[in-house]
């Protein structure tokens, strides 16, 4: 590992005690934006931290309400350390309130706030994106704050899409969509941006507290998530079928959540400063 990216992930572990103990979580929608840029190489942690929360954030839900602009860090998994940048639209109605494409370019976000500096001065590609949509969005009455999000890149076979979305809506979502009262499995699918056409399961956690009834840190996940997902090996097993092989935790892995739980995945709280 080169000397500059120990710095970097130094200065995020500086940051974390700060953000987790404020952590509050964001308000999940029919649409969720993120960015595919990654930080300049030259750019503190916590100078975009703050340029995103005392800036952009508090002008920008206030010129657009169902749209909000929220910041993550990853803790767990594949990116462990780096930041997500997400616009979270509480309706399809909402987002169509944006210009099309990325929201997080100079165009869209000089609208709404003449701020110091420009999307351009912390993010190698502003640009670079990815809108997803919750698949069966009118099934939900109300969907949950997260304080984390988990989210699984799923590989759904080729030529399979219309039945996967369809075994989503009418079988997936009524058993995992209400999980916990603290803990929901939703399934998006990309619309629009770099990675169209694919979909992801998010894990909407509601907080660290939470996350830690079912997989505490350094420890086994707990008993209350295997009992959770007892009843559910036959729909995991139908949920198989549908995605492409070794893309997903095997149940020979032991974990409860086998064939929910991708094997490109990582875990982002919510940070506010």
């Amino acid at each position: 590992m080169n000397k500059g990216f120990k710095t970097i992930l130094f200065l995020f572990t500086l940051i974390a005690s700060m953000e987790i103990a404020n952590a509050q979580g964001m308000k999940i929608g029919e649409v969720i934006m993120v960015s595919n840029s990654a930080l300049k190489k030259d750019v503190k942690p916590e100078t975009f931290r703050d340029w995103i929360n005392k800036e952009i954030a508090p002008s920008w839900n206030k010129k657009y309400p169902g749209v909000g602009m929220h910041l993550f860090r990853a803790d767990r998994g594949d990116r462990k350390g780096e930041f997500l940048l997400v616009s979270g639209a509480a309706r399809v109605a909402d987002r169509e309130a944006l210009p099309a494409g990325s929201p997080f370019t100079e165009k869209v976000i000089s609208v709404t706030n003449a701020a110091s500096k420009s999307p351009a001065d912390f993010l190698s590609t502003p640009e670079a994106y990815t809108e997803y949509r919750l698949i069966g969005s009118q099934k939900f009455k109300s969907l949950p704050v997260a304080g984390i999000l988990g989210i699984h890149y799923i590989k759904v076979k080729p030529g399979r899409s219309k039945e996967f979305e369809k075994f989503v809506i009418e079988k997936l979502h009524p058993a995992v969509g209400q999980l916990f009262p603290d803990m929901q499995l939703l399934y998006y699918k990309a619309v629009a941006g770099e990675n169209a056409g694919e979909y992801i399961t998010i894990f909407t956690i509601e907080s660290l507290a939470a996350r830690d009834k079912y997989w505490p840190a350094g420890a086994p996940e707990t008993e209350i998530l295997k009992k959770a997902f007892l009843p559910l090996k036959e729909l995991a097993l139908e949920l198989g079928t549908h995605l492409v092989e070794d893309s997903y935790l095997k149940p020979g892995s032991g974990g409860a959540a086998a064939y929910f739980e991708s094997t490109r995945w990582m875990d982002f709280i919510y940070i506010k400063s």
